[in-house]
């Protein structure tokens, strides 16, 4: 009669048990198994600056975003978990930019008629906080059990620092060279410096597909330290000079304007605005690997559970 309530009190326990151990699990030891994991996305980017928008005067964040000029962007990453909740993460993005007035229906914007295209390559470290992370659910799938449920999901805030060059062009000239604001010129800007730093921020979501891969969403925004994306920020320098002293393409590529209002391209006009950097965001989708295997036990420490038998007896009552 005692064997007979032995395997219901065990199998009792047990399933007790497996909550607490399954949330022993997920919060203590699964994060310490799966501590790298690297990353591939591919998307697409786009710039918030001087050069095209909306049709209002000013810059309205978001609402001047031309969505038309979404390019093509990859990224490689590298994650490293130091808790249940936070990590670090090594990035790189490969990005490219434009912008064109021809796309805006701001009349001043559409008169002066520039535009450019830049490729970013930048290098960033993100600190990250899981809002969601994960969970592997029952510890073994017993049907109509209650307890833990499974949570295939991560949900991700990230913000960082990162450093990156850029090189705008406008029909294959390189800009900068050309000082096609009066940079190194007399009463004319400084040099603006191909290199800048970025704060890159935002939010990323993933699936899990399996122990070792994830697909996700990554969402990216970078408020950047510099005004030149897009060869524009300050006034218009005198064109005549400028063609004296850096050449036909520099004056040509400076003011593209048709010269039906000469006053909006004058010396000193505004070709564009100080006030505010440039900023570039990406979109992309991507594959999370962990190769830190989690390796399954086929034994158990110490031997078998007392009340399982090499052999079947036969229950006396």
């Amino acid at each position: 009669m005692k064997k007979i309530w032995t395997i219901p009190v065990l199998l009792g326990a047990l399933l007790f048990a497996l909550p607490s151990y399954g949330q022993y699990f997920n919060q203590q030891n699964a994060w310490r198994k799966h501590r790298h994991e690297i990353m591939f996305g591919a998307g697409v980017a786009n710039y918030l600056g001087d050069l095209g928008g909306g049709a209002g005067a000013g810059r309205v964040w978001l609402l001047d975003l031309e969505m038309s000029q979404f390019k093509p962007a990859i990224t490689f990453g590298y994650r490293y978990h130091l808790s249940y909740r936070m990590a670090v993460r090594a990035n790189f993005t490969y990005a490219t930019i434009s912008g064109s007035d021809k796309l805006t229906s701001n009349p001043e914007r559409n008169y002066r008629n520039l535009s450019f295209t830049t490729q970013i390559y930048e290098g960033s470290l993100l600190f990250e906080y899981y809002i969601l992370r994960n969970k592997v659910g029952h510890l073994l799938h017993i049907p109509g059990a209650k307890g833990m449920a499974k949570l295939p999901i991560d949900v991700i805030v990230f913000v960082g620092a990162g450093f990156f060059y850029y090189n705008p062009k406008a029909d294959g000239t390189a800009l900068r060279p050309l000082g096609t604001e009066g940079q190194g010129l007399p009463d004319g800007p400084e040099p603006y410096s191909p290199f800048s730093f970025s704060i890159p921020f935002g939010l990323k979501a993933d699936y899990v597909l399996s122990q070792n891969f994830k697909v996700g969403l990554d969402l990216s925004y970078r408020f950047t330290f510099t005004d030149y994306l897009d060869d524009a920020s300050t006034v218009y320098y005198d064109n005549d000079v400028l063609r004296a002293e850096k050449g036909d393409a520099a004056a040509d590529l400076a003011d593209r304007t048709d010269g039906s209002n000469p006053g909006w391209s004058a010396k000193g006009a505004p070709r564009g605005n100080p006030k505010n950097k440039d900023h570039f965001l990406t979109a992309t989708v991507s594959l999370t690997y962990n190769f830190t295997k989690i390796r399954k036990r086929t034994k158990r420490p110490g031997g078998a559970h007392p009340f399982i038998k090499k052999r079947k007896r036969r229950m006396k009552f």
